[in-house]
């Protein structure tokens, strides 16, 4: 038993993602890493503004760092292995390697999603109730609150990790994907796989669905109160505040919803990948420039700290 647990371990998957795109290997290996560096840049940089500023330890920025912190960790989770596999031609993972993979990005996706809720619930308490809003949601709340997100995670993922490595496979894997998928992977299985299945099932619905229906509840309420606004600069005023969560949301929604119900014939296959591809490197991207490019908070702070550095150094 033992030794056929070690060879399980052992087995080795093929990742054929880029299998049609080999006379580009050097050009899309470049514009990837050019991609990741950007955003290790960003993410890190915003996490980073709100540890050390003062006028950024408030609910909404303590959020947006932890989001960006679960950004950051998504696509290293994913590309580093990726450009290695490109790089060297042989783009294979163990069973072990690719459990890990799985596991850690769907930990991070979960812990997204809840950031995502409890980020349209502060938005809805600073529009629909301002007078209230520091009595219903404060720092200390929030942390509470981030590390429960990450416990019902890693709850989840630790027994979809539990019930994925044990898993038995039957023959060779070949997933034409850039990284381990869940559905395709664990299809392989030839042992029961339905404990994997529930699982999956549960977070769906759970984790995925339920918050999607309470940031739409949130945004039904914030757009109502909006529109009692009397005067144009104060509903401009207002939906400001929210418009940056709001594309964010939209992206990440659109993207899991085209992903995960998109059909994974191979009519549709390259689709498929091209909309993975962007959710994994893009999206990472552009969410932080999203967020930053019109708050001047995060211009403010950046400013601040900058002047502390060249006081230090010059």
């Amino acid at each position: 038993m033992a030794h056929q647990k070690n060879q399980t371990l052992n087995v080795e998957v093929l990742i054929v993602g880029f299998e049609n795109l080999t006379d580009y290997r050097i050009p899309l290996f470049l514009l990837l890493l050019i991609i990741y560096t950007l955003t290790c840049i960003e993410n890190l940089l915003i996490i980073f503004l709100v540890c050390v500023n003062p006028r950024l330890h408030c609910p909404m920025y303590i959020l947006i760092g932890n989001l960006f912190l679960c950004e950051f960790l998504y696509t290293t989770d994913l590309v580093p292995l990726i450009l290695h596999h490109i790089l060297l031609g042989r783009p294979t993972i163990s069973h072990l390697g690719c459990s890990i993979q799985l596991s850690v990005s769907g930990a991070v996706t979960i812990v997204e999603t809840l950031l995502l809720t409890l980020m349209s619930y502060d938005r809805y308490l600073a529009i629909c109730k301002p007078l209230r809003y520091s009595v219903l949601i404060h720092n200390r709340l929030c942390f509470y609150l981030i590390i429960v997100s990450w416990f019902i995670s890693l709850t989840f993922i630790t027994a979809t990790f539990y019930f994925v490595i044990n898993l038995e496979f039957c023959g060779p894997l070949t997933i034409d994907h850039f990284f381990c998928d869940f559905t395709p992977y664990v299809s392989f299985a030839c042992s029961d796989i339905t404990p994997v299945v529930l699982i999956g099932l549960s977070v769906s619905i759970t984790l995925t669905i339920l918050p999607f229906v309470l940031i739409v509840l949130s945004y039904v309420f914030i757009i109502f109160t909006i529109l009692r606004i009397q005067t144009s600069e104060g509903r401009k005023k207002a939906f400001s505040t929210c418009s940056s969560h709001l594309l964010v949301v939209t992206i990440y929604y659109t993207a899991l919803f085209c992903l995960y119900v998109m059909p994974r014939s191979d009519q549709y296959l390259n689709v498929y990948k091209g909309l993975s591809f962007a959710y994994f490197s893009v999206t990472p991207m552009i969410n932080p420039i999203i967020y930053t490019l019109r708050n001047q908070d995060i211009h403010k702070a950046l400013q601040a700290t900058l002047s502390k550095i060249k006081t230090v150094y010059c």
